[in-house]
């Protein structure tokens, strides 16, 4: 079975899951976050106020580090 993936707004740590879905909810944001603070095009999106990505923000994580079910 193919999944795809959709571009929406996604909640911070539901994207982070998505990412990481045999890590704690805890764990999983550590890692996303880790990815940000390394990637210059991302690094802006590290802050902690932002309880939800928009499809933007979204289509751009996936520009740089690929689909959730390609990683």
């Amino acid at each position: 079975m193919n999944k795809s993936f959709e571009i929406r707004a996604y909640g911070k740590s539901e994207l982070a899951m998505i990412y990481f879905p045999h890590s704690s909810q805890d764990t999983a944001m550590k890692k996303l976050r880790r990815w940000f603070k390394i990637n210059p095009r991302l690094r802006h999106l590290v802050n902690r106020d932002i309880e939800d990505f928009t499809p933007k923000q979204v289509r751009l994580i996936v520009r740089e580090v690929g689909e959730p079910f390609e990683i």
